[in-house]
């Protein structure tokens, strides 16, 4: 999201003319902030692939075949 919707949502939320609109702006800035974080520390799980085989010792990459 737009930095604008973050402070418009600050001068909302501090002015008291659209206060309830404000915070909702205000959460929905860091609501996609962390929406975003997830997604890349998924993004990243998935591409190291922790199931290759040649990262265990030959006894455990076995088991798991």
């Amino acid at each position: 999201m737009n930095k604008f919707w973050l402070y418009y949502g600050i001068f909302l939320a501090c002015s008291g003319i659209g206060t309830g609109f404000g915070i909702f702006l205000i959460i929905a800035y860091f609501w996609e902030d962390v929406k975003r974080l997830i997604k890349k520390d998924q993004d990243e799980l998935k591409k190291d692939n922790f199931r290759d085989p040649k990262f265990y010792d030959k006894e455990t990459a076995e088991e798991m075949r």
